[in-house]
């Protein structure tokens, strides 16, 4: 599922840019692209006036994140559907963003129909984005305009309800800096911005809310107070939302940032700034949480300072929650999160008003996210059944989770990655889950949990026909109050018997956890489960520069070229991984600078 990838937004602080984003490391190659904000847009109907005396002549804006695009446009070009751009608002690295994009605008030139979208640069193109070029109106939200207005750029609508129940499928609303919701919308959701079923379809091409290029707009109470909600849908009942938004660019505050439930279909979220930090949520969620609802992308966010210091163990960073089938999560950041996950894959039934629900999840895919600073595990994978639809985990960049303290339940995991794959409704889960190529950095470190057994790089588990495959990862452990030797790599979980979960031990041969040509580091030689896991390298990776958390190779490493072949096509930087050079271990290829 990984067709697009996305990247840090502009409020993303000075920490998160320094961890992989190192001005001492340089990749070089062709430009990269990663995704966009719109995956299809109108070539004409632009009355955006801003730059140039052009009405209605022109198309939607869109933005497209990437890497090795250039610090400005210079002799660059990108092209939509064949054609160029009728002209670029941005070109470079925006504020603290740390890929690269571009903010185009699509000329009138581009052909109808299914396309893409590529950039050259110095006379290399990049790999393409789709794009479809359609119809649909485009419209503009701005402080000074008025709800009587007709929403073209110079006579703008004021707020972003007015945007919400005028916008029909296909329509674009751009809202313009300082533009905000922070108030409840009076729907009786105790809400910014409540979806309920008139502004929503499964019919047609999406709506879209964008931010206008280089705008701020903000969604929702960043005190904690009334309204609970920033966006929020209706779910199962009466006037559901049935889906099919685009939300780019934007801020999201409130003790629930987002949250999308259903049934529902077709949700992209792409480079939103979402934070809770009073959140507490002694009854569950997220900042971005989803519920019946699939097919959701989920691009280039950054989810940051998720919940209070006394947030419940139900609490996590994000949360895709009973049936949400068919997620692609990639190029995200996820930091500074209480209570427990950074990222929580977990079904579970919803009760007697929807009886049909809870069954385990499929169709998932988590890649090229940093995520670091977590009170429990980074990523937990439980409820999945992947012989359904595909479980993978790649590419994923992972640091610092498991720190623990005990919130206030004193439960969770502590690891950067824990496969549950519990069942709470229908038949168990079976398949395989893929775990490849990810750096794993500091996994665990709580040094006084409640229970033992619980602290490690990855925990494995899951019902007796549930299997997870480790390849290419690097895993590399320090030294703790509770461990001094260093926490385990892993700790594997025999589940097989019902109502009874065994710790393997060092000679056991847990075979449902297998894999190939992982490093392992830090913590003595690999000594678990060695007739399933082969290849093992217990060398130092030599990372770049492990203080400022730079996780790239140094020339040498041990993991530049001894893993395996996967479905890796490119790695965390876009770089591609050729066969002649040899398979990486970890997130990063090791490449020459420049």
């Amino acid at each position: 599922m990984a067709s697009e990838a996305s990247a840090t937004a502009g409020s993303l602080n000075e920490l998160a840019l320094n961890t992989v984003s190192s001005s001492s490391t340089q990749v070089s190659g062709p430009p990269a692209l990663f995704f966009s904000d719109l995956n299809s847009g109108p070539n004409m109907g632009n009355t955006d006036t801003s730059l140039r005396q052009v009405t209605g002549q022109e198309g939607a804006i869109v933005t497209i994140w990437g890497a090795r695009l250039g610090s400005s446009q210079g002799g660059s070009q990108v092209f939509c559907n064949g054609a160029p751009a009728a002209r670029v608002y941005f070109w470079g690295t925006a504020n603290l963003d740390s890929y690269q994009k571009v903010v185009f605008q699509i000329s009138h030139s581009a052909a109808s129909g299914p396309g893409q979208i590529v950039v050259t640069v110095n006379g290399a193109s990049s790999n393409p984005l789709p794009f479809t070029v359609r119809q649909g109106k485009i419209y503009f939200v701005s402080p000074i305009g008025k709800d009587s207005n007709n929403g073209v750029y110079s006579s703008p609508w004021r707020t972003l309800l007015r945007a919400r129940n005028a916008l029909q499928p296909g329509d674009t609303a751009y809202a313009m800096n300082g533009l905000s919701q922070t108030t409840d919308d009076g729907e009786g959701w105790d809400t910014a911005l409540l979806l309920r079923g008139p502004w929503c379809s499964l019919e047609g091409y999406p709506r879209a809310l964008v931010s206008y290029p280089g705008a701020t707009v903000t969604i929702g109470n960043a005190t904690g107070s009334s309204p609970t909600s920033g966006l929020r849908t209706t779910g199962f009942g009466s006037n559901p939302c049935g889906g099919n938004w685009v939300f780019a660019g934007l801020t999201f505050r409130g003790l629930a940032p987002v949250g999308v439930s259903g049934p529902s279909s077709n949700w992209r979220f792409v480079g939103d700034d979402i934070s809770c930090p009073n959140a507490r949520a002694s009854g569950g969620g997220a900042c971005f949480e989803t519920s019946l609802a699939t097919d959701v992308k989920f691009y280039g966010n950054v989810v940051h300072d998720a919940g209070a210091a006394d947030a419940s163990a139900l609490f996590h960073g994000v949360y895709f929650s009973s049936d949400s089938n068919h997620v692609d999560m990639g190029w995200n950041t996820i930091y500074n999160v209480h209570g427990c996950r950074g990222i929580q894959i977990h079904s579970s039934p919803l009760g007697s008003s929807y009886p049909n629900s809870g069954f385990n999840m499929y169709d998932i895919s988590i890649h090229d996210n940093l995520i670091h600073d977590t009170q429990c595990d980074g990523i937990v994978l439980d409820t999945i059944d992947p012989s359904k639809g595909g479980v993978s985990v790649f590419n994923n960049v992972i640091y610092n989770a498991g720190e623990g303290p005990n919130n206030p339940e004193q439960t969770g995991g502590w690891s950067c990655i824990d496969v549950r794959g519990s069942t709470e409704k229908g038949r168990s889960g079976g398949g395989t889950v893929e775990i490849y190529n990810n750096t794993l950095y500091g996994c665990g470190t709580f040094a006084n949990p409640p229970y033992s057994s619980a602290n490690a790089g990855l925990i494995g588990g899951g019902e007796a026909n549930l299997y997870v495959q480790l390849q290419n990862n690097i895993i590399y452990q320090i030294s703790t109050s509770l461990f001094p030797k260093g926490v385990p790599y892993l700790v594997l979980l025999d589940t097989s018997k019902p109502n009874h979960a065994r710790v393997c031990a060092p000679k056991d041969d847990c075979s449902r956890v297998h894999g190939a040509n992982n490093l392992f580091f830090g913590s003595g030689p690999m000594d678990i489960n060695l007739a399933n896991i082969t290849g093992s390298l217990n060398q130092d990776p030599q990372f770049a520069n492990l203080p400022e958390h730079d996780f790239h190779l140094r020339p040498g490493s041990p993991a530049a070229a001894a893993g395996v072949q996967t479905p890796l096509a490119s790695d965390h930087d876009g770089i591609r991984v050729l066969r002649e050079r040899g398979y990486p271990i970890g997130a990063y290829s090791y490449v020459n600078k420049p």
